[in-house]
């Protein structure tokens, strides 16, 4: 987010591993197995640039796309220290 005046109190600018440690919870709480889920949505360099990129798989019989696959979790939440278990891109 960017254009925005000085006075907002929300965070601006491009996502970045130190602005996901304060927004988000924590990968893991200490207690063994973390219940931490972040979802990721939008345009594709946003999800590519906090999650990684999300695929495609073969094209439908009629043409259209095929349907959205994970891919391999990448960016600011793998910086962070998330697993490719507690991110869902869409």
């Amino acid at each position: 987010l960017t254009g925005r005046g000085t006075d907002t109190q929300y965070e601006t600018g491009r996502g970045t591993v130190d602005m996901a440690r304060r927004a988000l919870p924590p990968p893991f709480s200490g207690k063994g197995e973390s219940d931490t889920m972040i979802f990721i949505c939008g345009k594709d360099g946003f999800v590519a640039h906090w999650g990684g990129p999300v695929g495609r798989g073969p094209p439908k019989a009629d043409g259209s796309k095929g349907p959205k696959v994970q891919g391999p979790l990448d960016g600011v939440l793998k910086e962070a220290g998330y697993t490719v278990e507690q991110v869902f891109k869409y």
